[in-house]
């Protein structure tokens, strides 16, 4: 009991330290990280492991270390590159483009963006790459630009323009690491980001926090965003994103663009009905449940009562994959992670192919430390991109 406690207590620092949502990997991913760090540490019991947490902050960044597990891999997911790639060649007129990566893990991500701007048709002057990580370690392998067979996934080539062989693997080349500047930093540090950025991704970070942390990072990234730039997110992030954000349309690219706000929109040239209102018919019968409405509750943090409608919407179409994606998401930020799981599966069930639920599912079979099961998840997650 005394164990369970403590336990609780250490979730609950991580939660206000880094945002961390324990169900998001699991409790028992995290007593697996602060086993580690106390046989590490010499220690006998968790008593005196939560003591030294309360005295060493460098206990602390250790365990956070331990628990935050990078997963990257060069051109992750291909298509929101070759979207960044079409808005360059398209839409990009200005003389230097400024870009964030965060977090950006080993590295990875930020060299895979500036090989894509370079590949674009920019000069690595034309451009300025920003990559921030909590991890100090992760951030320590990202600058020395080293990588083995691990982080060309997919059948990604190795480049010899952008890459060369030393001994250990293969290395970023010395003119494209130099377009990268790291730093670490926490995102839910509001000072963190003082720069304005044209292009911001921010992948997989959202699906580990708690609803309070996630609001916060998103504030401080819509803070750092220009009018008119792109954001980038995960594929199970896409619920997080709201107006002044459009979708760029682009397939499993999960893109969106910051509307300019001094640009009036639409639908604010008329605000006020006109007297012809009046003179209508009588009101229409109420339209039929929409999932547009159980989005907006959902958006909105009523998760319940999205749940009910998305649950009264599939009475009548039980045949709608979008609509039980929609409620596997739900019931995952409900934490009823079996009726998410049903969802999922019969979303995928309607369609096999379904990127975003296999992306769903996958992560959910990784919390609960189903690692076979989500492995062959993602294998077939990686056929659908490769087609």
């Amino acid at each position: 009991m005394l164990q369970t406690s403590i336990e609780a207590k250490i979730e609950t620092m991580l939660r206000q330290k880094i945002g961390l949502d324990a169900a998001s990997i699991g409790s028992n991913t995290i007593a697996r990280s602060i086993n580690q760090r106390l046989t590490l540490c010499g220690l006998s019991d968790l008593t005196a492991y939560w003591h030294r947490l309360q005295t060493s902050p460098q206990e602390v960044e250790a365990l956070i270390e331990a628990v935050v597990v990078p997963e990257t891999w060069f051109f992750r997911d291909r298509a929101p590159f070759v979207c960044l790639s079409q808005f360059v060649r398209t839409q990009w007129k200005q003389p230097l483009l400024r870009v964030l990566s965060a977090p950006c893990s080993t590295g990875e991500e930020p060299y895979s963006i500036a090989i894509t701007l370079l590949e674009s048709g920019l000069t690595s002057a034309q451009f300025r790459i920003d990559a921030i990580d909590i991890s100090q370690q992760a951030l320590q392998k990202a600058k020395r630009a080293t990588y083995t067979k691990k982080s060309f996934r997919g059948g990604i080539s190795i480049d010899q323009r952008y890459f060369q062989a030393v001994k250990d693997g293969v290395e970023v080349r010395l003119w494209v690491r130099d377009a990268v500047h790291f730093k670490q930093g926490n995102l839910l540090d509001t000072a963190l980001l003082n720069h304005q950025y044209h292009i911001i991704f921010c992948r997989n970070l959202l699906i580990y926090l708690d609803q309070t942390a996630r609001n916060q990072v998103l504030k401080s990234l819509d803070r750092a965003l220009m009018p008119s730039g792109l954001l980038f997110v995960g594929a199970a992030e896409t619920s997080q994103i709201t107006a002044p954000y459009v979708s760029m349309r682009h397939p499993s690219a999960f893109a969106y663009q910051k509307h300019d706000l001094a640009t009036p929109r639409p639908a604010q040239i008329v605000e006020k009905p006109t007297p012809q209102i009046a003179l209508q018919p009588a009101p229409e019968p109420p339209r039929p449940l929409s999932l547009d409405q159980a989005k907006q509750l959902a958006d909105r943090g009523h998760l319940i009562e999205a749940a009910n409608l998305t649950e009264a919407y599939l009475i009548n179409d039980r045949s709608n994959a979008q609509a039980y994606l929609l409620l596997g998401e739900i019931y995952q930020e409900l934490n009823d992670l079996d009726r998410a799981e049903r969802s999922f599966q019969r979303a995928l069930y309607l369609n096999p192919s379904f990127y975003e639920a296999l992306i769903h599912l996958a992560l959910l079979k990784e919390q609960q430390g189903d690692i076979i099961t989500a492995t062959l998840l993602r294998a077939r997650i990686q056929r659908i991109l490769n087609l």
